[in-house]
């Protein structure tokens, strides 16, 4: 049950325009959104040794070892690497680990074979922050490892050369994706080099950001957007294939991570990241087709396996505040999927794992400000239980000895029923803004300047309160026309001369050369509960005033007494608060 949030009250249409609207509610500012100024590579710490040691081995055509991830992200920051450091004269080849036989990150075994190969030079992509054993092994051995990553450091760093945004005294903006690191280095390299900055690897890095969920804002949203417009001049038929050549599709950042994202994904989860970065780099329709064709069939598969993981999960969770569930049976490249959909399914952070042997190897996904990260490193404090970890705040991994299973359970449970917090399990609806008439399809059309939209850059959402005067229904959709002439998609029940309270999503519509406005309903409610008003509720009631049956059933929920002390709680407790609440948090201008 979601609970709105509007962003500022004052924001309506058509005292401002809809894009004007939308920037002053997110308090951005539409010359920085542009990017007109040129991201620096070297306000990335430790991109300096990186970027010297990397054109030196361009310079003087060493033998190069890419390491990548078996990822969305990783395969495209290998791909970006590679082609790259050919464009400069390295002798460069690559690795994508093998996420059920050789799993995530490069190890010691990978170094040793790459001595044994006659490389010069190791550089990881999309990994390498807490590969202390591998870069151990490099010193030993005299090959030279530097390390492009994005993940959170542990409590040290490997000794090696390494380029992280997220280094302790980091204050370059935070939240690349590892394609985005990867291609901030190469764009250092370029720098000394002489060479051209490669721009052409700017839908790599659009879809990687977007695909790995990172935040999409500041230079992330620079960096996406202008692969975004890179994409839509000039499509890589790899990614034309997988839209079945089709032209019809926009690429936004929901096609970018619901239909691109999840095929490229499917090959490292459940078959071979080669695939997948096969396809990327596919020169013509002839050579893509017959692999999207066989990523497609990987994807099908992937997705039946995740729902019948999810079903199992969901039959033995037994409400612990941080479910811990894994098998045997589960497919190790696809429990970090199945754990997103049970912490959607729960509303709690969860880990879902695979048990190879002796070993259990777990994907966690977390929700609201729960930080998976901070949960593992108490977890490895206490416990002494974990044998790896490492990720974001809200999608980590780790791995221990299966008989620990009880005792890190145990642990995370009583972690997450501390720090776990009602506002954390909401399903929030940001509303950026009113709507007190139906705007024209070039405003609505303005809007694209936001995309993509991703983590942090959610699809603008309007609230509009008035009566539907025609109701229209057929086989899983319902069309609703409100007095104003606005007409939107809902899935849920209306009657016509209901008065409505609607949060929805604006799009233009065309057909036979007229362009409508058309809405998609996030969410329709009979009336609204706004938390400052039940407040004032609350004060009345407690002078033994009469108030609304809604605030008293709320009261209720939470064991409120009206006379006599009350302990403090919290409102996100109340189911009905949940059904209609609505959240102000923006100041009025």
């Amino acid at each position: 049950m979601p609970v709105w949030r509007f962003r500022n009250t004052s924001i309506i249409y058509p005292k401002y325009k809809l894009l004007e609207g939308i920037l002053a509610a997110r308090g951005l500012n539409a010359d920085e959104l542009s990017g007109a100024s040129r991201l620096d590579p070297y306000q990335v710490p430790g991109m300096e040794q990186v970027a010297r040691r990397i054109a030196q081995a361009a310079s003087n055509k060493e033998k190069v070892l890419i390491f990548g991830d078996y990822d969305c992200d990783g395969i495209c920051s290998t791909l970006i690497m590679m082609r790259f450091l050919e464009r400069c004269g390295a002798l460069a080849a690559f690795h994508l680990p093998s996420r059920q036989d050789e799993g995530y990150g490069i190890r010691p075994d990978h170094v040793e074979r790459a001595v044994d190969e006659g490389f010069d030079l190791i550089v990881t992509v999309d990994n390498g922050i807490s590969a202390f054993q591998a870069a151990e092994t490099a010193q030993v051995l005299g090959i030279d490892l530097v390390i492009t990553d994005h993940h959170e450091p542990q409590d040290k760093i490997p000794e090696a050369p390494v380029v992280d945004p997220k280094l302790p005294g980091s204050s370059c903006y935070r939240e690349y994706s590892g394609a985005g690191v990867a291609y901030l280095t190469c764009c250092a390299v370029a720098q000394l080099l002489g060479r051209p900055e490669p721009e052409d690897f700017l839908d790599l890095v659009s879809l990687a950001t977007v695909v790995d969920v990172c935040p999409l804002t500041g230079d992330n949203f620079v960096l996406a957007r202008r692969g975004l417009l890179q994409m839509r001049s000039s499509l890589r038929p790899g990614l034309q294939a997988l839209f079945n050549c089709n032209n019809q599709y926009q690429i936004t950042g929901r096609t970018m991570g619901w239909i691109l994202g999840p095929h490229i994904n499917a090959a490292g989860r459940f078959g071979d990241p080669l695939l997948a970065y096969n396809l990327l780099s596919a020169k013509t329709p002839e050579e893509a087709e017959p692999l999207a064709a066989e990523l497609k069939k990987v994807n099908t598969e992937r997705k039946n396996a995740v729902e019948v993981i999810k079903q199992e999960c969901l039959s033995m969770y037994d409400g612990s505040y941080f479910p811990l569930l894994a098998s045997p049976d589960w497919h190790e490249g696809i429990v970090g999927i199945a754990a997103g959909r049970l912490v959607d399914a729960v509303s709690r952070p969860a880990a879902v794992g695979a048990i190879c042997g002796e070993e259990a190897r777990f994907s966690a996904r977390s929700l609201g400000k729960f930080d998976l990260v901070e949960a593992l490193a108490e977890c490895q404090s206490q416990t002494g239980a974990l044998l790896r970890f490492g990720g974001h705040k809200l999608a980590a991994g780790f791995s221990l000895n299966s008989n620990n299973i009880p005792e890190v359970k145990g642990f995370l449970n009583k972690f997450a029923q501390e720090c776990l917090q009602p506002e954390d399990k909401v399903h929030w609806i940001e509303v950026d803004a009113s709507l007190a008439a139906v705007p024209p399809p070039s405003e609505v059309a303005s809007l694209d300047y936001l995309e993509p939209h991703g983590k942090d850059n959610p699809e603008p959402t309007f609230y509009i309160n008035d009566r539907a005067v025609d109701v229209k229904s057929g086989t899983g959709w319902t069309l609703v026309r409100l007095n104003s002439g606005l007409k939107y998609f809902t899935s849920q029940p209306i009657q016509a001369g209901d008065r409505v309270h609607t949060v929805l999503s604006l799009a233009v519509d065309e057909y036979n050369g007229f362009q409508n406005i058309i809405g998609n309903a996030r969410d329709v409610r009979p009336f609204l509960c706004s938390r400052n008003n039940l407040l004032q509720q609350y004060l009345k009631w407690r002078r033994g005033e009469e108030i609304t049956e809604l605030a008293e059933k709320i009261f209720h929920e939470l064991d409120l007494e009206r006379t006599g002390d009350n302990n403090k709680t919290n409102l996100f407790l109340s189911p009905t608060f949940l059904r209609f609440g609505i959240v102000k948090e923006g100041r009025k201008r």
